[in-house]
């Protein structure tokens, strides 16, 4: 998290919250092995953010996003997925190393919700680690000129104990969130080699799923 970035979320966090570290995070792209346990949340589910803060040159860019996705098969899921999944499923998840499991109100669910935001401007989505909890902190960025914008936002918060475990997941970039409802769900992490300073518990990839 550059400084410029890191100060924006510290400025939109609650009078008297400690920052501790933060990530960005986005959508998924890991594939699944399994018949279910795709990362990617459903739009009716994804958060809109941001709203009424669209600068020149976002619908442009927003159109050859969307292009981009379409050739590269990089389209969230529209179906409302499943809410929640029973412990029967797990070890089946368990021994194919899915990137989700526990249904979309799980506490991994959420979690994976927050972490991919729907906006009309462009959108850094951040975890804030603070010595309360694990909050979400959206960030405006601005999609033409480059650099961040001026609006701020919070969105969903986590307690700290609710995450038990983390574990890196192939592709490069891909982090597993284990939660204390025995639920994951795992994320795009852009520079990882930071988030490990601040997770060296992290397993690896080849490592079981706990």
């Amino acid at each position: 998290m550059t400084p410029e970035l890191e100060q924006k979320v510290f400025s939109a966090l609650p009078p008297g919250e400690k920052l501790l570290t933060g990530f960005e995070v986005s959508r998924s792209l890991a594939f699944s092995r399994g018949r279910g346990g795709s990362s990617s949340a459903p739009d009716s589910r994804r958060p809109k953010v941001l709203v009424g803060q669209e600068k020149d040159g976002d619908g442009w860019t927003r159109f050859i996003s969307r292009v981009f996705r379409v050739f590269t098969t990089d389209v969230p899921a529209q179906q409302r997925g499943v809410s929640v999944e029973g412990p029967s499923l797990r070890g089946e998840r368990q021994k194919n190393k899915d990137s989700f499991f526990g249904g979309w109100d799980s506490l991994a669910g959420q979690f994976l919700i927050a972490g991919q935001p729907q906006s009309k401007t462009g959108v850094a989505a951040v975890v804030a680690v603070t010595d309360v909890c694990m909050r979400f902190v959206y960030v405006q960025y601005r999609r033409v000129l480059g650099g961040l914008g001026e609006a701020v936002e919070l969105g969903a918060s986590f307690p700290r104990d609710a995450l038990v475990w983390t574990r890196r997941h192939e592709p490069k970039n891909e982090i597993q969130f284990g939660f204390s409802d025995g639920s994951w769900g795992t994320l795009f992490v852009p520079g990882d080699g930071e988030f490990m300073k601040h997770f060296p518990g992290t397993l690896g990839h080849k490592d079981p799923i706990p």
